[in-house]
This record gives C-alpha cells, structure tokens and sequence, in this order.
C-alpha cells in the first residue's frame, strides 16, 4: 500500500523498489505483472514509467473507466504533470507519448472542443464505401508484392504499411508519400534515438508541407476539410491535428491487423469459427481488442486535486496511466466464452477510449483492419505460422502491445489484375515515380530527399 509522509510526497520507496514499466518486454508479455499488482495494490498501483518518474497505473475496469469520463477532476495537458512542474521531466526531450503539442490529445475544455470540432467534422466526410474500395485496393497491392513467394513476414509487409498509406491517400496524396511516412513513423518508434529526433522533424515537415500544399490547392481530403471549417484553425494547428491522426491510428491499428492474424494462427478454436462463418470479422477485431489489446498502457491523466482512487491517495498533479490491458483482464469484468471461444460483451472493451477523448476515427480504424484481415484471409491460402509461436517477439513499449515480426508460409499465388478503372498506381514501395522537378514545395523536397535515400 502506498503511503504518504508528513511532507505529503509519496512514500513508496526508493525507484528501484516500484514496478518497471520500461526495459525489455519479456515475451509472454506483461500479464503476469498486472495480475501480480492487482493482487498486491488492488485497482491502483504505483510503477515506475521511466528512471525517477513514477506514476499511478489503473487495473481496475471501472477506475480506468472513471478516469476516462471525468475531465473535470483529471486533465490531459502534460503541462499540468507535477513531475514537469517541479522540473523533473522535460517535456521537450521527453518521448513523443510523454511531451506536449499543440493539438487536441493533450487539450481540456473548449480549447479540446475547438480543436476536436474540426476532426470529426473532416472525418463524418469520408465516403466510408469509396474508403472500403481503397483499402481493398492498397491491401491487395500490398499482398500482390508478395504473393508468389510463398512467405511473408505479416507485419513489416502488410499490417505496418495498410493504415499509413491509407492515411496518406485520405491527406490527398501519391502512395509514395505514404511509404516515406510510414519509413519515418518507424525510426521515431525505433531504437535508435539520435535517427527518432531527426525522424520526428522530418514528420513535421511532412505535415507542414501538406497543409502548405491543401491550402494552396484544395482537394477532397482530410486536411482541406480542416482547413476550411468554421472554426478557423491555423495551418500550425491543422499540421498538428494530421499528425495526431497519423500518430494515434498507425500502430494501434497494426497492431490490431497483426494481433488478430496471430489469433486465427494459433487459436484453432477461433480460427474454426471464423472459417465457418460463426464469427465475423468484426467480431472477431472485437475479441482481439479484449484479450490482446494493440493498446496495453495508454499515458497519461493528470489529477486536478487531490482524490482517492481505490486505495491509493493521488495528489494534485500525479499521472495516472490508463491500463486498457490490465482492465481487460479485470476478474469483475472478464467474460466468458461463447462456443466460439470468444468473449462476450465485446463492444465494452476500452481499445478506443472513453469520454471526451475517446478515438473520433473508430470505424475507420475498424475498416481498415477488417479490410485487411479479410484479405489476407481470402488470398493467402493455406497460412500458417512460419516460426513457432512461443518464439515470436513483443515489440518493446510500454505501451504499444504487438509482435515485432509475424513470418508466415502460404501457397504460392499469382498477383491480382489491376482494375482497368483504377487511377493509383499499385502500393509497392517503388510504385511512385522520382519526383518531377515543379514540385519543388516543402512536401516535393522531402520526398526527393526521400526518393534519394531509397536509391
């Protein structure tokens, strides 16, 4: 139980005595670690996120739901962190989970409003059919590069790939943009951190350039639609809110593809129901996001006062971590199993979040990993795993729950005819052409510095 001193700071021991939440994923996962906080602690418990900075991590179901749908007592402003107020943490070295911009994650109250306002305007825009046919598209194309090999490593050539490119195409842009996008997402993901810093202002230019470009020429597309509405966002603000977009649906959302295609290869109950068309695949996208969350810890809230939660006595300023794994193994909520095997009260899981925040692009996100589920599941005769299962490896975040590689063996198939009506070029990573010399904006000059590396 943690305690508090006369002095009112935490008394949980020195940092080496908390729970770590950082260092190496073990590959069973961090399952074990909840269950054994939830026993110790109960719903609330205290861990260390990083050297020297600790936080509050919810277990419980319902304190993680209550968090979520209780702005006024629990901010998502950084700023407002006692940690960043006592000079702790540096929000402009910290990792990009962890720091603050200028769009609506880390906004309150009608500043949050004005900026979401815009988002789920751009967003009700989207002809979700014609947004289906282009997912089918991309994700053909993408399954068309390697189809005749007869293996494929599903993560690094599909799952990673498909909402990246799917992004780029709803910004109004070539695929090409899409793979230097999605190339640069995962060096700021990876472990090299002098690469992450000049990957995160290579983004930004990405952005930058793309507003520049839509507000000179608008299209039909995510990012003209923001800068058109009402509410008169800048072209900084409009930047931020495409990043955010692109930050908060690209892994999660891979994660999802490849967390769901790890389920049908090793689950022969699943996998037998969805065969037999007992479970559809947005059935099945819902399971997963119960029993293999793509988000396990999801930073951060910021109390506003001082509260109990459970037995814990957070003050003013603490950080608590939602634990959207750790609350989907909460025994007060887990469900049982149908004759598929699969969980019930699907839709309850908090994959999307809840409250003012919850994710405005939740279909889309649906579409695009059922798309691809079902494609994969439609071409690639005969999957199966490549490797041993027990011998795959957890990508390592605190955060983020996925598989680094998923290998598979199939068939051997031909590539698909390419729709005569079809006006894009086919997703392979060398689908887009050098780029010509008249795009010489922002956005034309990174992708020539791009295009120059990939030569």
């Amino acid at each position: 139980m943690t305690t508090r001193s006369s002095d009112g700071e935490a008394a949980c021991g020195r940092p080496a005595d908390l729970p770590r939440l950082y260092g190496p994923t073990p590959d069973t996962g961090r399952d074990s670690l909840w269950d054994e906080l939830r026993e110790r602690h109960g719903p609330v418990a205290a861990v260390e996120l990083e050297p020297g900075v600790r936080a509050w991590l919810l277990l419980g179901y319902r304190e993680n739901l209550t968090v979520l749908q209780s702005p006024h007592l629990f901010s998502r402003d950084t700023r407002r962190w006692r940690e960043v107020i006592e000079g702790r943490v540096d929000l402009s070295a910290a990792r990009p989970t962890l720091s603050w911009r200028p769009n609506v994650l880390y906004a309150d109250d009608a500043e949050h409003t004005r900026l979401r306002t815009p988002i789920v305007s751009a967003l009700s825009r989207v002809d979700m059919a014609a947004a289906a046919r282009d997912v089918r598209r991309i994700a053909d194309g993408l399954i068309d590069a390697f189809i005749a090999d007869g293996e494929a490593d599903l993560i690094g050539g599909f799952a990673d790939p498909l909402p990246v490119l799917v992004l780029n195409r709803l910004y109004g842009l070539p695929d090409g943009y899409g793979h230097m996008l999605g190339d640069l997402t995962g060096v700021v993901f990876g472990d090299d951190a002098r690469r992450a810093e000049d990957a995160v202002v290579r983004i930004q230019q990405y952005f930058a350039g793309l507003v520049a470009r839509k507000r000179s020429a608008p299209g039909h597309d995510l990012a003209s639609w923001m800068l058109e509405h009402a509410n008169g966002l800048t072209d900084h603000e409009v930047a931020h809110q495409a990043a955010l977009m692109n930050s908060a649906g690209h892994l999660p959302t891979t994660h999802l593809i490849g967390n769901t295609m790890h389920t049908l290869l090793t689950d022969e109950r699943i996998r037998a129901a969805h065969a037999d068309a007992r479970l559809s695949v947005r059935e099945l996208l819902d399971h997963v996001m119960w029993t293999d969350t793509p988000f396990q810890v999801l930073p951060a809230r910021f109390a506003l006062q001082d509260v109990r939660i459970g037995a814990a006595e957070v003050r003013a300023g603490d950080a608590l971590l939602i634990g959207f794994d750790p609350a989907h193994r909460d025994p007060a909520v887990r469900r049982g199993r149908e004759e598929t095997g699969v969980v019930s009260g699907a839709r309850a899981h908090l994959m999307f979040g809840a409250g003012p925040h919850a994710c405005p692009a939740r279909e889309l996100a649906r579409l695009i990993a059922a798309t691809g589920v079902s494609a994969l599941h439609e071409r690639l005769a005969g999957l199966r795993p490549a490797v041993d299962p027990v011998l795959l490896r957890r990508v390592p975040s605190p955060f983020v729950r996925g598989l680094a590689v998923l290998p598979v063996e199939f068939t051997p198939g031909e590539p698909g005819p390419r729709p005569a009506a079809d006006p894009e070029p086919a997703p392979g990573p060398d689908a887009e052409e050098a780029p010509r010399e008249e795009s010489d904006d922002l956005l034309g000059r990174l992708f020539a510095w791009w295009w120059s590396l990939r030569r």
